[in-house]
């Protein structure tokens, strides 16, 4: 064996051990900490790892979000048909485990089993109707949660401001020949696959169905950024993107207000293009957002048959959750831009319809404000020892009721 050769093989024996020590290194899915299986859009991303932290850190019930992310409709398949998580899916770490893990960064993977296992809990961020019209399965329910926004999205660099529901009929449904300046080169539109929800809830609300929408078909969420963000020329580039997606951007592209048919102006999803509130989405100015939908089995009375699915997808939804969760869920959903229903004032039931007023229960409105909006919220404050003077108290605020 010459040196040369010698060499060669004792560099890839190196290499192997080391990937052998990578793999190894991996935690297996089952020994984590009650693990949890889901099957997510990859927008909710956010929220796994906000939830997930906080879900590991408790002691009042610590458990493991297990994770992949794919498209809405590819996920309601998955749990509509049984089928298995076998690539190895990503995990949250908990503050022991890692504590100078940030929600902005990776998360780690964890080794599935040789058979792979279900999923347990699958998420679609629009209508289950706008994939898959029929009734769900029988022992599958759906249970609503809060709302996305989703955004046409600009480079820093474009000047543009805002586009029309006209416009963006003819910018996606006939690309070049559309001839809407700038956006008249298909080769600079970003958008997503027909399995994803961002396409499939701006196709609703501009009428051009997804599978004739022009422009570069992209997986993730991540490619629509990076397409944007990368594009040799800013002024002809436009994609769509989730709101909690952009909302991370922000430094490098511009969301564009948007008018809807019928409307006399354009409105972004906030109240300025510089907050946070989402105002817009919650009192129906801006009309592109679908709630999430979490999906699970359930027994006879429509009870999730895993209690840990029910305990989870009681947080998502903000409901009381046994044991009484020592963090507040609702500050999770909140901080990744989502919108709980109990802050909303209009409602839907279908993808892109028609908005009606809505009055939740068990309303959140001022909460929501407090965490949310620049000024903070108007609503007077309360507790066990400063009652409410009118209203009822919720999260510390007095709600209308």
């Amino acid at each position: 064996m010459t040196l040369r050769t010698w060499c060669a093989s004792a560099l890839a024996l190196a290499l192997s051990i080391g990937a052998s020590e990578r793999v190894s290194a991996q935690p297996k899915c089952s020994d984590l900490p009650d693990p949890i299986y889901l099957q997510v859009g990859d927008t909710q991303e956010p929220l796994m790892k906000t939830l997930g932290r906080a879900l590991r850190d408790s002691k009042a019930r610590a458990m493991t979000l297990v994770y992949i992310t794919t498209g809405s409709c590819t996920n309601i398949e998955a749990i509509y048909t049984g089928k298995k998580i076998t690539s190895n899916p990503k995990y949250v770490p908990s503050s022991a485990e890692d504590p100078g893990w940030k929600t902005t960064d990776a998360s780690p993977v964890c080794t599935i089993a040789s058979e792979g296992h279900e999923v347990e809990v699958a998420n679609s961020a629009l209508f289950v109707s706008a994939c898959n019209p029929d009734d769900a399965p029988a022992g599958i329910k759906l249970f609503q949660g809060p709302n996305q926004g989703y955004v046409f999205a600009v480079p820093e660099a474009s000047d543009q401001r805002a586009i029309t529901a006209e416009q963006a009929y003819f910018v996606f449904g006939f690309g070049s020949a559309g001839k809407i300046t700038p956006w008249d080169d298909e080769a600079f539109y970003f958008i997503r696959t027909t399995t994803k929800s961002t396409l499939l809830a701006l196709a609703a609300n501009i009428r051009v169905p997804g599978q004739k929408w022009k422009g570069m078909q992209l997986d993730m969420s991540n490619q629509v950024v990076s397409g944007l963000t990368s594009s040799s020329d800013p002024p002809k580039s436009i994609g769509i993107l989730g709101a909690e997606i952009y909302d991370r951007n922000r430094d490098k592209l511009n969301a564009l207000a948007y008018r809807a048919y019928d409307q006399k102006y354009a409105y972004f999803p906030d109240s300025t293009a510089t907050s946070f509130d989402k105002r817009n989405v919650r009192d129906g100015h801006y009309t592109p957002w679908s709630p999430t939908v979490w999906i699970t089995k359930v027994d006879g009375d429509g009870k999730p048959t895993s209690v840990l699915a029910d305990y989870l997808i009681r947080m998502i939804l903000g409901e009381e959750a046994t044991p009484k969760p020592d963090f507040e869920p609702l500050d999770s959903v909140i901080a990744v831009g989502l919108v709980p229903e109990c802050a909303m004032s209009v409602t839907r039931t279908q993808e892109g319809g028609d908005l009606s007023p809505y009055e939740p229960a068990e309303p959140c409105g001022c909460y929501y404000d407090h965490k949310n909006s620049e000024g903070g919220t108007k609503c007077e404050s309360c507790s066990d020892d400063k009652p409410c003077s009118k209203g009822t108290c919720r999260h510390g605020f007095c709600e209308a009721k």
